[in-house]
This record gives C-alpha cells, structure tokens and sequence, in this order.
C-alpha cells in the first residue's frame, strides 16, 4: 500500500517541480490524502497529457 500525503504535505514536497506544486495547490482539496501516483495524475490531466 502506497503511502497518502496530505495536500500541504505534496505542495510542498521537492519531488515536484515548480509548475506541478502550482497545479496541486489548484486541484488537490484540502482535507483529503493522495499518493503521489495520484497527484501525478492529476498533474498530467491538468496538463492535457503534454
């Protein structure tokens, strides 16, 4: 089981890069944990697969 990460926790996580912690402080609710694969995803969707 992969490990969830509050949205504050990935927002401001280095494995992100700049642009991507942006998308996140967009997207992600606060309240609610991700996996990094999922806050991925929702970087890639946001970014229309580019």
């Amino acid at each position: 089981m992969e490990n969830k990460f509050s949205k504050s926790s990935l927002v401001d996580s280095t494995g992100f890069k700049p642009i991507e912690r942006d998308i996140l402080t967009l997207k992600l609710v606060d309240g609610q944990t991700y996996t990094k694969a999922e806050a991925q995803k929702i970087i890639k969707k946001f970014k229309g697969g580019i």
